[in-house]
């Protein structure tokens, strides 16, 4: 029995999971960053939205005009 070759196995799996769990640590990371971002730039576009005295942001997207509602009478 190679006792030297089942050590190199069990430091190969557990850094591995070394690597797994550094790897997942540095993607939560990230998210929490990239949420704190975003959250940044919701609060700065209310903050501009308050300021100009529109509470109700409204999108539009270009080029795609708003709904006509069409009134029908009931001939006859």
């Amino acid at each position: 029995m190679d006792l030297g070759a089942t050590y190199d196995d069990h430091l190969r799996l557990i850094g591995k999971h070394v690597v797994d769990f550094l790897s997942l640590l540095i993607k939560l990371i990230s998210l929490g960053v990239m949420a704190e971002a975003l959250r940044a730039i919701i609060c700065s576009k209310s903050a501009i939205s308050l300021q100009l005295g529109s509470a109700d942001i409204k999108f539009q997207v270009e080029g795609v005009a708003p709904p006509t509602i069409l009134f029908l009478r009931k001939l006859g």
